[in-house]
């Protein structure tokens, strides 16, 4: 009669238990997410419009077809990192002086 009881709870405990597993696998969890835009290090993104002409003029002349879509200022020392895109290629990063002059990025 022992062993009856015994049974009868070890299967009532395995059965709640069983379903507590059920009840957490088939809980919805609300995720929310926010979008953020990590500065990029060093400089502050600029509109396109607001570049200066000999950056806007090098782009024209030593990246003929591409096109500035997104701009970036580094004011203290003076360079511009920018996004370039042509058609039929893949988008460009390149830095570039206030003079127009390319140069190559510091790491």
């Amino acid at each position: 009669m022992k062993n009856l009881v015994m049974t009868v709870a070890a299967a009532a405990t395995m059965l709640f238990a069983a379903e507590n597993v059920t009840a957490q696998e088939t809980q919805d969890v609300a995720v929310t997410t926010t979008e953020l835009q990590a500065p990029v290090e060093g400089y502050i993104k600029i509109e396109v419009a607001d570049l200066p002409v000999t950056v806007t003029d090098a782009v024209a002349e030593d990246k003929e077809g591409a096109k500035v879509t997104e701009a970036w200022v580094d004011a203290e020392n003076k360079t511009f990192k920018l996004t370039l895109e042509a058609e039929e290629a893949e988008p460009e990063t390149a830095y570039i002086n206030a003079a127009g002059e390319w140069i190559e990025p510091k790491e």
